[in-house]
């Protein structure tokens, strides 16, 4: 074959298998040029091994044949997949016996070709170090044999044997049937896939993924259980220089299957995986969404629908796991300096308070919207009678407030609490009386104690 040819080859197999290593690839190698004569030196102990392994594998569907190198004719016979679909492990066994009388070993073919794929692999920007070790037991005059990646091993549960498809077909029987049937559906047209070819411009990208994606989900409600609301949606993780593009619409199949309710605990069990998926080493997701709840005016106790903007915003960077919960609570302010300086009333304004919390137990978003109108001059409500109306007046009057004393006076309470490992504050008042707002941000936590 030629190099290009192979290193298409080795670009498809790391496609296929993201848990992929150097290896793993050798071993994909080796065994298209060796074949199987290393293990069978034990006939006995093979037979053995291969009866043990193959009663032990789980019927799982899948691909039963997996192509090694085009021109060395041998192929991965799938244990899970080949019982799934009722394959005979006795024909398999006569394969592979007959593939080590028929095929002849290439020490010298796999020398060339490992050096070839070795230069591909540190392009590639996998380990040198597991490279040059690999280099170092292939350059000989009987290359030596490997065994998976432990990181293939736990992701992929590999479990198969290399034949011949010359004696999968001398064998016939069910094993030929199935590897026929194989071959008619690999014929068929397959799209490129230019995500995966080599970018011109290799350099790593911090997060590419999908946003502004509307999406229906649920969450906790603590009076009533569980709320269906609309999230926007964004998803990202960070694409390794080796690769030109990322596959998008893999951020909406994991997402689907997670949609029935989020919370904390899905947000990681969804970026584990994302990251499994991409094999990516940092994945990303922001959702925010309205969130409703009932208030009732303070005085005739009228009943009306309050919208809260929240947040859930959940990353994995080098295996750590974080989570932040914020929310927009919009509230009333009442200027002390207006009131001080002025014999009749004071100017008031709509304020927002935003906050985000990093905690080490679990959150109500309400616990947050209760912290944030304890704060205010007064809270806001979306329907007021008479009565309400004048009791709001006169509360906010009574409880002037700064934007800095909003935000001191939540700073305070989350910083006294032992389960808010971090905090933000951003409170920002549309003034009333000027042409420009006004703002004041805080950020602490157990870092800054």
């Amino acid at each position: 074959m030629k190099i290009d040819e192979i290193k298409k080859f080795t670009r498809g197999y790391i496609d296929r298998h993201p848990a992929a290593g150097p290896k793993d690839v050798y071993k994909l190698i080796y065994q298209s040029f060796m074949g199987v004569a290393h293990i069978l030196k034990d006939y006995f102990h093979a037979e053995n091994s291969f009866v043990e392994e193959f009663e032990a594998a789980a019927p799982i569907e899948g691909e039963i044949f997996e192509s090694l190198l085009p021109d060395s004719g041998l192929v991965r016979v799938n244990f899970s997949a080949l019982k799934a679909s009722a394959g005979d492990s006795a024909e398999l066994w006569k394969a592979l016996t007959l593939t080590l009388k028929i095929f002849e070993p290439d020490a010298q073919g796999f020398i060339t070709a490992w050096k070839w794929v070795s230069e591909f692999l540190v392009q590639c920007d996998f380990d040198r170090a597991e490279i040059e070790h690999l280099d170092s037991i292939a350059d000989k005059v009987n290359p030596e044999p490997v065994h998976h990646s432990m990181k293939y091993v736990r992701e992929e549960n590999p479990s198969y044997r290399v034949v011949s498809v010359m004696a999968i077909e001398g064998i016939g029987g069910t094993l030929w049937e199935l590897y026929r049937e194989t071959i008619e559906l690999q014929e068929k047209p397959v799209m490129p896939d230019v995500a995966a070819d080599r970018p011109e411009n290799a350099i790593d990208i911090d997060m590419v993924g999908i946003g502004d994606l509307s999406y229906p989900i649920v969450v906790l409600d603590r009076e009533n259980k569980k709320q269906r609301t609309v999230a926007e949606v964004m998803m990202s993780v960070e694409l390794p220089a080796r690769w030109r593009g990322t596959h998008m619409s893999r951020f909406i199949e994991i997402l689907n299957r997670f949609r029935g309710e989020i919370t904390h605990v899905q947000i990681k069990v969804i970026l584990d995986e994302v990251l499994h998926q991409f094999d990516a080493r940092a994945a990303h997701i922001t959702l925010k969404f309205p969130y409703f709840l009932e208030k009732k005016a303070p005085v005739s106790g009228a009943p009306s629908i309050m919208e809260y903007n929240a947040v859930f915003d959940g990353a994995i960077e080098a295996g750590i796991y974080r989570f932040k919960l914020g929310v927009v609570v919009p509230v009333m302010t009442l200027c002390p300096c207006s009131k001080e300086i002025c014999d009749e009333g004071a100017h008031s304004q709509r304020a927002h308070i935003h906050i985000e919390t990093v905690s080490s137990s679990f959150l109500w978003i309400e616990e947050l919207v209760e912290i944030a109108e304890r704060a205010a001059s007064a809270p806001v409500f979306p329907l007021l009678k008479r009565e309400d109306e004048k009791f709001i007046t006169e509360m906010a009057y009574e409880n002037p407030r700064f934007v800095e004393d909003v935000a001191r006076s939540i700073a305070r309470e989350l910083g006294s609490r032992e389960d808010i490992d971090e905090y933000m504050i951003h409170v920002t008042s549309d003034e009333s009386i000027h042409n420009h707002s006004a703002f004041a941000r805080i950020s602490g936590g157990k870092a800054k104690r």
